[in-house]
């Protein structure tokens, strides 16, 4: 079902970004977009190294759909970017996975951990959008993401983390992978691959 799911949606965003208004165009070209996807897919999961094969299953077949559905539309997409989201796919995926895993199984620092993970990556897209690309994009989709991310990760946080302490971490982790984010993308490593 992951596979199918993603690679339909995949396909989608190709197609979506000329059908999107370009307000919502960059829905359409965000890894926030597709981590949550793989986030999101992964909670469905029964076990926690189907969860962790999920979020890799989830990303990878993005990029196959994406790829797909940008070649029919005559658009073929380079080397360097498939090479560097398949590598972004493997890396993060398992992550994503077994962040969700723990988010819908444990309440204490692991739970903190991938909530964390993924509120980060959404608040760090966000401010990365809004401080890099906001002149060629629509800010307030920046806006948008970065308040997704908070608020997944309050409700969360008041769902399934109990402690203070577990809260405290759940911030710190979105903090640290949102300015991990930002240096990644700021420094142009798609372009290094080209």
């Amino acid at each position: 079902m992951v596979g199918v799911v993603a690679l339909a949606l995949g396909v989608l965003t190709a197609y979506a970004q000329d059908w999107l208004p370009q307000e919502w165009g960059s829905l359409a070209n965000s890894s926030g977009s597709w981590a949550l996807v793989a986030f999101g897919l992964a909670l469905l999961a029964a076990d926690i190294r189907v969860a962790a094969a999920s979020g890799s299953l989830t990303l990878l077949t993005l990029l196959g759909g994406y790829v797909l559905g940008s070649g029919i539309r005559g658009y073929p997409s380079g080397a360097a970017m498939i090479v560097f989201w398949a590598a972004a796919g493997l890396l993060a995926g398992p992550l994503l996975g077994l962040g969700a895993y723990w988010v819908k199984t444990e309440s204490g620092p692991r739970a903190a951990l991938g909530i964390g993970a993924m509120s980060g990556v959404l608040v760090g897209e966000g401010a990365y959008g809004l401080a890099y690309i906001a002149d060629t994009t629509f800010p307030p989709y920046w806006w948008g993401e970065i308040v997704a991310g908070l608020v997944l990760l309050f409700v969360v946080a008041l769902r399934r983390l109990h402690a203070w302490r577990i809260v405290a971490l759940s911030v710190g982790v979105t903090i640290l992978v949102a300015c991990a984010f930002i240096v990644v993308y700021s420094q142009g490593l798609l372009a290094l691959l080209a």
